[in-house]
């Protein structure tokens, strides 16, 4: 099993976008349809599901997976944070998302956060393996929210909070129940301090080109 650093997992995205060749959205699109289904086949239907998404990638993964899943009988809420600067990929997934009749609202302050019962289901999409400072002021207080409330967490690629390569000491971070992570383990989910945060990890196969790996 090889483990890859944060950096030569975007290179890996960009080696199969440019490779295969796929566009990052479509590429976005296959992770998100993975963790649909993995939700689909382990989230019970009758499971509020509440998204939290960040303005980047892992934001734009949850809105995605928020938009596949919308059709059935899903009860899905979804609350993005920062939403005035996304990325291009993020801000292509909002879009679709507000086509769909799922509830869209924006996190601006503490008293913008959403009442989580304990028979709710989280999804942390907040930050994924780009993130390379501790989390500051809103997000922060985001966190420590949603660690308090009892309701199971899934996060998406990583746990929100927490660096990929090197120690998170310090750091607020998601306390998750379960980890949805793309294509190879983290260094991160080495660390055994680090095991109450990941919960239980699944490595999804999202189809990055093999050549890469090699």
């Amino acid at each position: 099993m090889k483990v890859f650093s944060a950096a030569q997992i975007r290179e890996w995205d960009q080696f199969t976008i440019s490779n295969e060749p796929v566009s990052s959205i479509d590429l976005m699109e296959r992770a998100a349809t993975k963790c649909a289904e993995w939700i689909s086949n382990n989230i019970e239907e009758n499971k509020r599901l509440i998204f939290f998404c960040g303005n980047g990638n892992n934001g734009g993964d949850g809105l995605a997976i928020a938009r596949m899943l919308a059709p059935g009988k899903r009860n899905i809420q979804v609350y993005v944070l920062n939403a005035e600067r996304l990325s291009a990929d993020c801000e292509v997934n909002l879009q679709r998302l507000q086509n769909t009749n799922v509830d869209i609202n924006k996190i601006e302050a503490a008293d913008t956060f959403p009442e989580i019962d304990e028979d709710d289901t989280v999804i942390d999409a907040l930050f994924g393996t780009g993130l390379n400072k501790p989390l500051g002021s809103i997000a922060q207080l985001l966190v420590q929210y949603i660690n308090q409330c009892e309701a199971p967490v899934v996060s998406i690629d990583m746990p929100s909070g927490l660096f990929a390569d090197v120690s998170s000491k310090g750091n607020t971070i998601i306390k998750a129940t379960h980890t949805l992570s793309f294509q190879c383990p983290k260094l991160a989910f080495m660390f055994a301090e680090n095991g109450e945060y990941t919960g239980e990890v699944s490595i999804l196969d999202i189809g990055l080109k093999s050549q890469y790996y090699e």
